[in-house]
Order: C-alpha cells, then structure tokens, then sequence
C-alpha cells in the first residue's frame, strides 16, 4: 500500500499526507505543557503546604527532584512514599504540572539505572489496590508520585506506545523460567504442564540459535523477560494442594461411620481372639483391619487420580490467549506468559488477563461483578484507570499497562482462595443418590437381621451347652465363654459388612470415573468440559441450535466478488465472466486508497504468520482478515496503511450483534476522494443494513451521487443475487464531517449511532466454504432423534443456502429473519418453532426467547455462541457450547462445554460421549444391583439356616473391592458404541432401569442364589469330602457347612460376578454377550486381575481369607456354573424376544424415551387457542424477506401461508409440529421411531421421503392403544 500511494504522491507533486487535526485541551495525556511555574506563596500552617509539606520535601517524593536530589541506589530511586490517603490538596492544573515533572525525573533516573526496575510488588499492588479503585486520590498519588501511567511504565522498563522490548520467541525463556521457579517453590503445577516442557524444549534451541548468531541484544532480551518473572512472579495461579493418598484414606475412615465401627468391631475380634489364643487369635482381627486398609487404599487410589486429572483440567482452563504490544508489534500470546510491564489490548468480550492501568481506550465499560459482585458497569478512563484481573471487558476496547499478576492480582488473590478441585454434584449423580440411599436401607435392615440371626442360634446353642471348647491351640474348658464373646464380636463384624457391602459407594465413584474418561477423550476430539453435568445432559439433548459461520462452515474466508462504482470485479472461486480479476492496477489511485482506508484501518484485526506451517492466520475476525487478504491481492499493506492514516481518540463504534456493523472516525488524507471536512467516518457491516443508511454513491474518482430507487434495486438484487450463492455480503461505506462526534478526553460518544447520510463505496462477496464432514455429522444427529437449528445473523438467502447443503433444511421446513419471529406473539412463536429451521438476521435476544421458548415445550436444548452478548442464550441452554477459536472469553465464561475448533463435527463428539457416560453408569448400576442383592440375600439366608454366614468379613471386603472401585474402573471406562446415535435420546424424566436392565437384575439374583446356595446346603451331600479332624474339619462335627463348601461357594461367587460384569456391558438385551469384548483394555485387565487374585487366594491365601484348597473338579464346577449363568441369561434374553408381539409392543413403549410427564403441559391443555385460532398466526411483513420455505428457492411473503399451519400435517415435519406444540418432542420421536421400525422403513428414507399415509394411521393406532396420544389427536391429523 506504501508503494503505490507514494508511487502518486511522487506524480502529483503533492506533499506527504498532513493530519488535520483540531487542537486539544490543555489538560491531556498527551498533550504538551507550558513551563512550570514557581509554586505560589503559601501564609499559614507549612504543613497544609503541598510544596512544603514534609511529604512533598521528602527528596524520594518530591515531585520537583531532580535526578541528581534522588540519587542514591537504583532500590533507594525507586521507592516512592505515597502521600497519606485523602489529601486531595491538588488542582487539575497542578497535578498536571507534577506529573510532568515527576515524569521527567523518573525518565532521567531510568536512564542512569536501566538493570533495576523502579517499583516493588508491593508499590504495584498499593498503586493498583482493588480496595481504594473508587478513591478519587489513588489517581492524583498516581499522577503526582509516579508521573501517571506512563511514568509507570518507564520504570517497569517498558513503552506505553510499543510495550517491552522482548521477541516473541522470548516466550520460550519465559516459560523455561517459570518452570525451573515452579520447582524450586515446591510447586506441583508444572508436574501436570506438558506446555511448558515442550516451550523448555523450544526455548534451548532458540538460546542455541542466539549464540550462533552472535545475538547479545536478544540475550539481554531473554535475561530481562526471567528477571520479570523472577521479581514480578508467573500469571499463574497454583492450584490448590492435593492430599495425598494417606491423607485420603485417613480423611475417608473419619467421614464414614460404617467403617467407623467395622474397625472397632475388627479391634474388638483381635482383642477377644487374642486373649483366648494368644498364639494365632489375633488372626482373624488383623485379617479384617488388612482388607479394610485395602479396600480404602485402592479407593484412594482411584480418588487420587481423579483429583489429579481435575486439577489439570482446571490449568488449562486457566490458559487463554490474549493480544500484547511487544517491540512494537501486536501479537497473541498464552494469558501464561503475560509479564509486568506488557501492554495488553481488551475488546468487548475479553477478560482482564492480569491487573492493569488504563493506557489508552475507546468506550472501555468494564463489568467488575466477578470481583465485586456489582452488576453495575464501570467506566474506564484516566480518571478511573484501574483495572482488574478476572473482570470482563461489557462494551469498547483499550490497551493496559500490566502492574500485578498471578498470586499477586486481585482476581488471583480471590481465585487463589475459591481454586479448588470440582466438587460440584451432577444430576446424575443425584439420581443415584436416590438408588444409594434405598439400597443401604435395605443393607442395613439385612446386616441388622443377619447379626440378630447369628446371635439367635448363637443364644441358643449357648444355652444347650453345644460350643466346642476344645480347640487345637491347648485352650481349656475354662476360656470357652470368651470363645464364646469372640464369636458374637465375629457376628457384630459380619453383620456390619454386610452393611459395608450393601451401601453402593461405587455408584458416584462411576460417575465421576465416568465423566473424568469422557472429559479427557473430548479434549482429544476438541471439545473442553467447563462443567461436569454438561457431558451428561448433552446425552439428553433433543434440540441442537447452531451458529453458521465457523461451525458448520471452515472460517477460512476469501473476498471472491467486489462490486465498486458500476463495476463488478472477481477473484479465485468466482463464477462470474465478465469482471475484471483482482489485481493492483484494477482500480485508479484515489478509489484505491479510500477503499484501503475502509478496509484497514476500520478494523481490529491483523495477520500473523503461523509459525508450525509458515502460513498466514488472523488474528480477530475471520471477515476482516478476508478483507485485509483483498487488500494485500490489490496492492495495499494494511499495516502501513495503520502508520499513515490518524484515528481520532474515541472514534470507534465496535461491532455489536445488534448494530451489525462497526464504525471509525480518522483524520483525512490526501489522495483520497472527497477530503472536504476535518473528520472522516468509515463504516462496514451487513451490506442490507450499510445500504439502508447510505443516502449516496461513490461512482468514481471525486464523483458522489445521491442513490436512487433503481440504484438500491439494482444493489439489492446482486446482494440476494450473491447470497443465494452463500455468500456472506459485507457494505462499506463512509462520510465526511466537520463535526466531532467523539469526546477526545474522555473516549464517549456524543452520538451512540453516528452512522448516517453514508456515502456507499463497495459490495464485497465473501465466501466460507462448508466443511466437507459437517453434511454427515447433521445426518448423524437426526438420525439420533435431534432437530437441529441454524440460529445466525446471516442474510437469509446465504443462510438457507448454507442450510440445504449441509441438510439442515428439508421437507416443508421454514427460514425466518429476526424481526419477524421478534414481532410475533408467544403464541404464534410456539405455533411456528416446530417447523422453524433457519433464524437468520437474529440477535442474541432473539436467540435467547428461542432457547427459552424450546425448553417450555420440554426440549433439552444444546447451542452454540461465539460472541460476548450470546451469553445469556448460552447460560439459558441446558448444555451451552462456546467457539474456541472465534469466541469470546464472557461467551466461554457462560458456556459448559468449549469448541476448542469451533467445528460441528466436535459438538457431535460431545453428544456421543454425553450418552456414553449415562450408558456407563446404567451398565455398572445392572452389574453393581445383582451383586449387592445377591450378596445380601446369600448372607442372611446362609446365617439363618446354617448358623454361619457363607462369606467372611474378608470375603465380603473382597467383593466390595470388585463390586464398588475395580468395578466402577473396568465398566465406566468404556468408548462410545458404534450405534449409540441410531436411538432417540433418554428423557430426563425416565428411570435409570430400562426393563432390559430389570430382567437382567432379576435373571442374576435367581440364578446366582440357586448356585451358591446349592452349593452351600447341599456340595457336601451330593460331594461328600474326605474326613479329616483337624481345626477345618471340626464344622463337619459340629453339623456347620464345611471350609470347602463355603470355599467353593466364595470362589463361585466371585466367578459368577466375572461372568456377570461381562453380560453387564450389554443394555438392549443382545444375544451375543462378547460383543467387543477386547475393545476396552483396560476392562479386560481388571477381569485378568480379578481371576488371577481369586485362584491365589484360595491356593496359598487360606488363612487370611479363612479358606481350603481346592481340588481340579472343584474348580471344575466353579468355573462351569459361571459359565452356565451365560448360557442361562442369553436363553432368557430369547425368550424375551420371542415374547407375543403385543407384549414387546407395550415393552418397547416402556423403553422409549419417555419421561413420566406423558401428558401436555397443562398451559396448553387448559384450552386449544395456539391450535384452533388458525386465522389469528399474522405475520408482520417488512421491507426485507422474512420467511422462506425449504422447498423453495424464492421467497415467499410473509402472510401466514398454509406452511405455517400447525394442524396441516401429511409430512414428517407437520408430525413433529402437532407433537411438539401438544407434547413433548421426545414422545413423539420415539413412536414414530418405533413404528417407522415395525413397518421396516428404511431411516434414510424416512428422513428423506416422510411418512406415508399408512404410516400415520399406524401411529395414530398406537397413540389410541397405548393411551399414548391426547383428545382431538385423529382431528387435528385429519385437519
């Protein structure tokens, strides 16, 4: 651009461009000063003297010392005392003058120590205190003591203008640093912080390439940003301490009661045992309190690897990308490596990286709530200059000078007290809660009777003098009652794990195992959970409303089409062959520069190179870098076109969802058309809405004509012309003005909209290509029950276009734009949103009633935003995704789940791994049930009928151990399944137990407790073993089941738990139970494990688990009736399935997505308005189109068509209308999801093709034979 506009400033003879710039208050930032004159003469007390005060003569603070009074050490020059709080003795004029000055000294000391910085941590932290930002004379000690900000900035060594003087790849030193002080603090952030290991790496062999190349500037460079981070401190904020595994299983002991007593029974059995035989009694009570430290260590265990998983998720989410001045230049860089002195830019959306003073801004409105809990907005200027850390940037953009960070901000003070680890607790974690709760009554109701059962025969064989007392270590007759205390003290213990095995503790433990696998494979596939609960409602979701641009299209924009002064002009990927290719000669000079003007200097975006591929990628919008890219293609460098043109301070107007459009005010140059006026306005924005405020036209050269109604027509006409191609349509336009329309001092605007009798200058055509993988991820999710929505502020012909490629669009389908959805009653709105598949033209607010509107009608709905005023919709939603790449940091704040590609593709990731947590949880709920019931049953009816309880203490904790960690580990750790997006999503209302899973449950109990209690009553009549009187024999003279028989049933059970957690994998009753069997590792090697610890302690672990080995066919029979529990639950799974078709009728209703509410929400069944007043839908008509019907390809008028109707209904979409506008959505989806399988209807074409005549009669029958559908239902289909 410098080339070719100096190139005609050298032909015309002309001097370079003159800035005409209007002359400023005396009292400015940077404005310069009259000299100083002597203070005025002062009579009375000398202290009420500002020139005399002892503050004021203090040479460290005398803002009239100069360099050679100061003096004294670069620490002693640098260690200013602040006048006492509340002074306020200084006029403007005066605290302008001092702050010149102080300024000047600060410079000259600077100058004589540049190795040392000139304020501590904690000056910065009393110049910006969060507590005294409203104290009006924090500004006047800033001005007076420091020279205002810019002094500041000279003595943290750093340039208001061009920031610190550090290279880019100085980040590498930086994080180097950062990670060597981490270590030598004791810090275990880094141990978690891949990042920096990677920069270490990078910043040694960028040290290697400095040396090379001989450069000592660049060393100096490096030194300086380690010496920041060593005085100043990292922009981190350590998290909090994690406990260790000791600490965990201490602090689980203290917090549970069972336990509690189980460890006070196990002393008490050690206690007993040990009296009556000191030799080996203590046996069984160290064998007790051994497994209890077991079975809380691999609890631990597994809870300490969890806790190290969150607090790495919750580094990164700490890490964002802010822009920085550097040397210079602007550049983005990890909010991680921002250091005390960098000068950061905020715009609308952003958060305050670190805690800052104002610089320099446009309209800077800060929302300080985070901190202060105060929704009030707060203006930010040099009269209220600071700024702080974790507050987020409501309206305008400005440039900060950093003074505090990490550990030493404000908002890093509050975070380093609030950063704990997630505790939060999900939905489903609190469904389970329920189902925890009513089995541990139930445990305990069975742990009371089993002791009461034990102690019962116990009495009685007390009574009847039946207790052997002749035991194997030499005990005489007379230690037989405390043989006798020890047996109730072994009942006590039983009886309390019994409860211990009961309570399901690996319920929640498999939520959160479940939600940690699931939250670190999305990371993989792009997606970043903020919250826990978002991974398991996105399995709910049934609505999905989606941005267009960079989510269902590439964001990789190119400028294809120009349309200037008559003229059409064409790059690569356009169709037209009559326009003139872009090139630097294409247009003459002056049109040339005003529209270099238009493009570059009206926008907040810039190019850098990316340095993993050498390839160019913006920074800011993705439309701006497109126009920036024209820019370079016809000749034009923006960044020198940024250095020659002026802005005026306060001129900008940034763009918002509702304006759609942004503003710029500069001073005019020369060589640009129509310099008249002393201030310039240059506009761009949505081209309907730029050439709705254009009242001319810049034909050519200096010629402007006023626009007549067929130049707007024929304008009109291309920008539907080239929107129904899709392409994204952007007006530029500007006018001249010899008024100021911005307040220079203080950046606010006399005028919120300045954009008005615009003179129109181009039409640009931008292309987005849509990603090739975004057409089958939409397939995808309606083939899995969702409606997905295009929610945009896209012109509606681009929007539908975009719609139908990727089918989000079909059948009778309808587009509207914002303004009229906006004008229509909620009436009308719920009347029409079952058949709404485009929003273009939409705000936020529009958004927002949309989302809100949906979830009324019972929609769990999932949306998309990028921008800071999609918060609202985003925290509306049930599941709220923010764009990574193209959002905002307030949009992340509100959203659940981050796009880290802003790709749609990632958003369907999320739903797969949303339903996979839930089917996880359901799979270990079946496996966990049929084993606590199983265990539970086995235990009482063994201790009542045989006097002692078949499985031990040791036993049971064993099973626990497999039940509660090792099976929550091996079933919540498995992948998605391949079809789990060929069914509708699971209602909120339904019940955790599907009746699959209930028949599962009950098949186990029944068959686990025919073989384990056959074994236990009658291995010993069937098998009878070889006598033998020794100490494990004695039970077969006392009439007990012998140690073999409880040793075979223990092993059986375990066996048959094996089998059990095999069979539990499946949910839907398939037949084949090994179905991807090998596909989770790590399921297979907790099997391996489990077995492998079994054989071990029945074959060398027999006193500790009260145990006898086993001979070959006994394992024989163990392992065969494990197996035979397979072969016995795949026959009932047949039977099920061959069950009479009206009863899988009934059944698979049951299954079906559907909550308990299967009635209408009562504010819409009280009467029929929204469906019998067909004549009141009116849709408002405007000037542009509003409403479009996917069928066709022209626009319709908005004047209630018959597509609007709810009642009119032969597709598949006017099904769904009259379904959703009586019902929920999820009711409907699955009866026709059902049918459409009972007339095996292809699904593709289904979709395609809708439902046939026959089809809807079917449905209808179902509704009218399964109560499943609501009065006036066969009218309203017959309508």
């Amino acid at each position: 651009m410098s080339e070719s506009i100096d190139a005609v400033d050298q032909i015309e003879d002309e001097a370079p461009p003159v800035f005409e710039e209007p002359p400023k208050p005396a009292v400015s930032a940077t404005t310069t000063l009259p000299p100083i004159k002597a203070p005025p003469p002062h009579h009375g007390n000398p202290a009420e003297n500002p020139f005399t005060s002892p503050v004021a003569l203090n040479p460290l603070s005398n803002p009239f010392a100069d360099s050679e009074q100061i003096g004294g050490s670069a620490s002693a020059a640098v260690t200013p005392v602040l006048p006492v709080i509340g002074q306020g003795n200084f006029d403007a004029n005066t605290v302008e003058s001092i702050r010149q000055h102080k300024l000047a000294a600060i410079k000259q000391q600077q100058n004589r120590k540049s190795d040392a910085f000139g304020l501590t941590v904690e000056e910065l932290a009393q110049i910006c205190s969060f507590d005294l930002r409203t104290n009006p004379t924090q500004v006047e000690q800033l001005n007076t003591q420091y020279g205002g900000v810019e002094g500041v900035a000279i003595l943290l060594r750093s340039d208001i203008e061009k920031g610190l003087r550090l290279k880019m790849k100085d980040h590498n030193t930086i994080a180097t640093h950062n990670q060597t002080s981490l270590h030598r603090k004791g810090s275990t952030m880094q141990k978690d912080d891949d990042r920096s290991k990677r920069q270490s790496t990078a910043a040694k062999k960028s040290d290697k390439f400095d040396e090379s190349s001989g450069g000592g500037a660049s060393n100096m460079q490096a030194a300086d940003a380690a010496k920041r981070t060593e005085v100043f401190g990292l922009n981190k904020i350590p998290p909090p301490r994690s406990d260790t595994i000791l600490e965990m299983i201490w602090g689980t002991i203290v917090e549970d009661p069972i336990l509690k007593i189980l460890i006070v029974g196990a002393v008490l059995v050690l206690s007993l045992g040990t009296a009556m035989c000191p030799a080996d009694g203590w046996l069984d009570g160290v064998v007790i309190v051994v497994a209890v430290v077991l079975v809380l260590s691999v609890t631990a265990g597994n809870d300490y690897s969890k806790d190290k998983k969150f607090k790495k998720l919750l580094l990164m989410q700490s890490d964002k990308k802010v822009k920085v001045i550097r040397g210079g230049k602007k550049d983005e860089i990890s909010s991680w490596d921002i250091l005390v002195g960098d000068i950061v830019e905020v715009s609308t959306g952003d958060e305050i990286p670190a805690d800052g003073i104002f610089v320099s801004g446009n309209r800077l409105i800060i929302d300080e709530s985070p901190l202060t809990g105060e929704t009030i907005p707060v203006k930010k200027n040099p009269d209220a200059p600071f700024l702080f850390s974790g507050c987020q940037v409501s309206e305008g953009s400005g440039r900060i000078l950093i003074t505090g960070v990490g550990s030493n901000s404000s908002g890093g003070q509050i975070q380093e007290l609030l950063n704990e680890a997630q505790n939060e607790e999900t939905v489903l974690q609190m469904k389970l809660k329920v189902v925890a709760v009513l089995i541990g009554k139930i445990g305990v109701a069975a742990g009371i009777a089993t002791f009461l059962g034990l102690t019962v025969r116990w009495a009685i064989a007390w009574a009847r003098d039946e207790m052997i007392v002749s035991l194997s270590c030499g005990a005489t007759v007379q230690t037989g009652t405390v043989y006798r205390m020890t047996l109730l003290a072994q009942y006590f213990v039983i009886g309390i794990t019994v409860v211990v095995v009961a309570v399901p503790e690996g319920l929640p433990l498999a939520v959160t195992i479940s939600l940690a696998f699931s939250m670190f494979k999305m990371i993989k596939e792009n997606c970043f959970v903020r919250h826990l609960d978002a991974s398991e409602t996105m399995g709910e979701a049934t609505c999905i409303c989606t941005d267009k641009t960079g989510t269902l299209t590439e964001n990789k924009m190119t400028v294809v089409k120009m349309h200037m002064a008559g003229r059409f002009y064409h790059g690569e990927g356009s169709n037209e062959p009559d326009a003139i290719k872009y090139a630097p000669e294409m247009v003459e000079d002056r049109l040339k520069n005003l529209l270099a003007e238009a493009i570059c200097i009206n926008s907040d975006c810039f190019i850098k190179v990316n340095e993993s591929n050498g390839l160019d990628m913006f920074i800011g919008s993705a439309t701006e870098g497109a126009l920036l890219l024209f820019a370079r293609k016809i000749g034009v460098q923006y960044d020198e076109v940024r250095k020659m043109v002026k802005k005026v301070d306060g001129g900008i107007w940034t763009f918002s969802s509702e304006r759609k459009r942004m503003s710029t005010l500069i001073y005019p140059r020369a060589k640009t058309p129509s310099t008249s006026g002393k201030y310039r306005l240059h506009s761009k924005g949505a081209s309907e809405i730029i050439l709705s405020l254009c009242t001319h036209i810049l034909v050519s050269g200096n010629v402007v004509q006023p626009l007549d109604a067929e130049t707007i027509a024929n304008i009109q006409h291309t920008i539907k012309l080239w929107a129904s191609e899709g392409l994204r349509t952007i007006g530029l336009a500007y006018r001249n003005t010899e008024q100021l329309i911005t307040n220079i001092d203080t950046g606010t605007a006399f005028n919120s909209n300045p954009e008005h009798d615009l003179v129109w200058i181009a039409l640009m055509g931008i292309k987005d290509p849509l990603r090739k993988e975004v057409p089958g991820a939409v397939a995808t999710c309606q083939k899995a029950g969702l409606t997905i929505r295009m929610v945009t502020g896209d012109n509606i012909l681009t929007a539908c276009k975009i719609a139908r490629e990727c089918g989000i669009m079909y059948g009778d389908g309808l587009a509207l734009e914002g303004p009229i959805f906006r004008a229509m009653s909620i009436e009308e709105k719920i009347a029409v949103i079952p058949k709404l598949q485009v929003l273009a033209r939409s705000s936020p607010s529009d958004k927002h009633t949309l989302v809100s509107l949906l979830k009324e009608m019972g929609e769990v709905v999932a949306v998309t935003g990028d921008g800071t005023n999609d918060a609202p919709a985003l925290k509306e939603a049930d599941v709220g995704f923010a764009m990574g790449i193209s959002g905002t940091q307030i949009a992340r704040n509100a959203s659940d789940i981050v796009l880290l590609d802003d790709n749609f593709v990632s958003l369907v990731c999320a739903i797969r791994w949303g339903r996979n947590v839930l089917n996880s949880i359901r799979k270990f709920l079946q496996f966990q049930l049929g084993v606590n019931l199983v265990a539970i049953v086995l235990t009482f009816v063994g201790s009542v009928t045989v006097g002692e309880s078949p499985l031990n203490t040791v036993q049971l904790l064993w099973v626990n151990l497999i039940m509660d960690s090792l099976g929550a580990l091996a079933l919540a750790s498995d992948d998605p399944d391949d079809d789990i997006l060929e069914h509708p999503p699971h209602a909120r209302t339904a019940s955790l137990l599907s009746p699959h899973m209930k028949e599962y449950i009950a098949t186990q109990l029944i068959y686990q407790l025919i073989c384990t209690l056959g074994l236990l009553l009658g291995i010993d009549q069937i098998y009878p073993p070889p006598v033998d009187l020794n100490i494990r024999s004695m039970h077969d003279i006392s009439g007990n089941p012998s140690v073999r028989a409880t040793s075979m049933v223990f092993t059986t059970f375990i066996f048959l738990q094996l089998s059990n957690e095999v069979m539990a994998r499946q949910l839907n009753g398939e037949l084949n139970v090994f179905a991807k069997f090998f596909r989770n590792k790590l399921f297979v090697i907790i099997l391996v494990i489990i077995l492998v610890v079994q054989v071990v302690c029945i074959l060398w672990g027999n006193a500790f688990f009260g145990t006898c080995d086993l001979v070959w066919q006994e394992w024989v029979i163990c392992l065969g009736l494990a197996l035979g529990n397979m072969v016995f639950t795949v026959l009932c799974r047949l039977i099920s399935k061959l069950w009479p078709k009206k009863h899988r009728r009934f059944h698979t209703k049951k299954t079906s997505p559907v909550g308990d509410e299967e009635s209408p929400p009562e504010k819409l069944d009280s009467n029929g308005t929204l469906f019998r007043r067909r004549e009141s839908i009116v849709v408002p008509k405007v000037r542009t189109m509003s409403m479009m019907s996917a069928s066709r390809v022209t626009p319709t008028q908005p004047t209630a068509p018959e597509n609007v109707e709810v009642a009119g209904a032969v597709r598949r979409s006017s099904i769904v209308s009259v379904g959703k506008a009586k019902s929920r959505w999820a009711t409907v989806q699955a009866a026709t999801h059902l049918i459409g399988h009972m007339q095996e209807v292809k699904k593709e074409e289904f979709v395609s093709t809708g439902p046939t005549p026959e089809f809807i009669d079917t449905w209808m029958r179902f509704r009218k034979d399964t109560k499943f559908g609501m009065k006036g239902s066969r009218r309203s289909l017959q309508h």
